[in-house]
């Protein structure tokens, strides 16, 4: 998942206000989860396995990581919790 300058400008610009923050989260879980589906689906996984495993992998990332970490967040961060939640997809859809 590509991170873009964009988003680290608007985190600059929008400080650490709980309104910046939250439109903040908002985009970056919008995109997260676009590029990862597609990502995903572009690899054979199917549509609802691949939204399952990106929601997964989103959720993890929120509730470890601040609005800075998520913002420089190099894409070989991602891979461990990703990883993490294909075991548990593939747990749960057998």
């Amino acid at each position: 998942m590509h991170r873009s300058l964009l988003a680290l400008a608007a985190l600059t610009a929008l400080g650490g206000c709980d309104e910046a923050k939250k439109g903040f989260d908002e985009a970056y879980d919008k995109k997260f989860r676009e590029s990862c589906v597609s990502s995903a689906t572009a690899k054979g996984a199917p549509a609802v396995i691949a939204k399952q495993l990106c929601d997964c992998t989103m959720d993890k990332i929120n509730q470890r990581l601040s609005m800075s970490e998520k913002a420089t967040m190099p894409d070989e961060k991602v891979e461990p919790i990703m990883n993490e939640c294909v075991k548990s997809v593939v747990k749960n859809n057998g």
